[in-house]
């Protein structure tokens, strides 16, 4: 039986945005990786294997006799790649492409390098950029947000600092609150030295105004045979632009919160409708599998407004294991949250954890979660991260 692949590599913008397939991670990078191998199991199809070490065998033993849908997914530091029939990693890029040649992965199972060179094309920021243009293309959709600036030089980043009270600016290639430096007032020269390192490395340097965010939120999509779907909806939260947490909830409960709270149901469409037109127009030829689109609701003159296309990631998201999450093991309409949680040191990671099971103890009817707490990573010796959801 030919059986799917699936890899964890959270470094994949770190390894785009440097572009060398010989990039050497930093260690935050590789523990991060290590601890949270097993995340796949929990979107991976049926049949699947999982590339990673099983620190505990005991907890994947734990985890099927609790959840039937994982009884055929397996976790292997070492597959026989004979038995694979496509391979999906977080994200695809020269790094993720060298391990599994190493590994033994071969030619028919890996992209060409025109295609990860097409992914960490499309990957840069002036993807969202270009987004935004179509969306002004539609006459038909008001209200728009000017699209971001990509900056070239000193002037540039000083005249748009100079027209707004407060900006961020973003490195093209990064993700998941990495590569942001925020700015208020006249620029700094620490800010502007940032600014044109990021600009002498990437090219250019995106500036955006900050506003008075709400609420982030995505949609995600699935391309495939070079034609794109809807996916779901994505709820979480951002400290600074650092990810943080996702809620588990159905897509109407997202839906029904967003309309009811912020903004009306004809909006969302819209834009989901003008971003499925650009995606296959953009994205789709060049790039199969997830991917999301980062959006906020945000407060202006006693108003609320959102902002359609802040950036678009080529990956797997956190949102979508949120997604996939909760639609296969959650009994709804309970509802909860999805968490990614580092502590600097292991003990503290287990006495959490521990607690945790002790003051809210898991309850699963028929393979899906009612209440209570779970780790959805083995908690060990040298955990320091983990992904837990809370429920109830």
């Amino acid at each position: 039986m030919k059986r799917k692949l699936y890899l964890f590599n959270p470094d994949h913008d770190l390894a785009l945005a440097n572009g060398d397939e010989n990039f050497n991670l930093p260690r935050s990078a590789r523990s991060f990786a290590g601890d949270l191998a097993c995340l796949p199991i929990w979107y991976a199809s049926p049949e699947s294997v999982v590339l990673g070490l099983l620190s505990d065998r005991s907890w994947m033993g734990e985890m099927q006799a609790l959840f039937p849908q994982l009884a055929s997914v397996s976790v292997k530091l070492h597959p026989d790649f004979s038995t694979i029939e496509a391979l999906f990693p977080w994200g695809w890029d020269a790094v993720v492409r060298k391990g599994l040649i190493v590994q033994g992965a071969g030619n028919h199972l890996l992209p060409e390098a025109s295609r990860l060179g097409d992914i960490r094309r499309l990957s840069h920021r002036g993807t969202a950029v270009r987004a935004m243009h179509f969306f002004r293309e539609d006459a038909s959709i008001a209200d728009l947000l000017p699209p971001p600036a990509q900056l070239l030089s000193a002037g540039d980043v000083e005249a748009f600092a100079a027209h707004y009270s407060k900006v961020v600016f973003k490195a093209p290639w990064s993700g998941s609150g990495k590569g942001l430096c925020w700015s208020s007032g006249a620029i700094s020269k620490n800010t502007q030295g940032w600014c044109l390192h990021i600009a002498e490395k990437q090219g250019c340097v995106v500036g955006e105004e900050v506003y008075d965010k709400v609420q982030d939120f995505a949609m995600e999509f699935c391309c495939y045979g070079g034609k794109v779907s809807f996916a779901g909806y994505s709820l979480f939260h951002t400290d600074n632009g650092v990810y943080k947490s996702n809620e588990l909830m159905s897509d109407e409960a997202i839906l029904n919160l967003l309309t009811t709270e912020w903004l009306t149901e004809n909006a969302l469409i819209t834009a989901q409708n003008r971003l499925l037109s650009f995606i296959e127009r953009e994205i789709a030829p060049f790039y199969e599998g997830f991917l999301g689109v980062d959006m906020f609701i945000f407060q202006q003159e006693g108003k609320f407004r959102f902002h359609p296309c802040v950036e678009i990631n080529l990956r797997m998201t956190m949102g979508c294991v949120a997604r996939v999450f909760y639609d296969h093991f959650v009994q709804s309409p309970e509802t909860g949250r999805f968490y990614i949680d580092h502590f600097p040191l292991s003990e503290s990671l287990r006495n959490d954890h521990l607690q945790r099971q002790s003051s809210f103890p898991l309850q699963v009817t028929e393979g899906r979660i009612t209440r209570g707490y779970l780790s959805l990573s083995p908690v060990t010796e040298s955990s320091r991260y983990r992904a837990r959801v809370e429920i109830g």
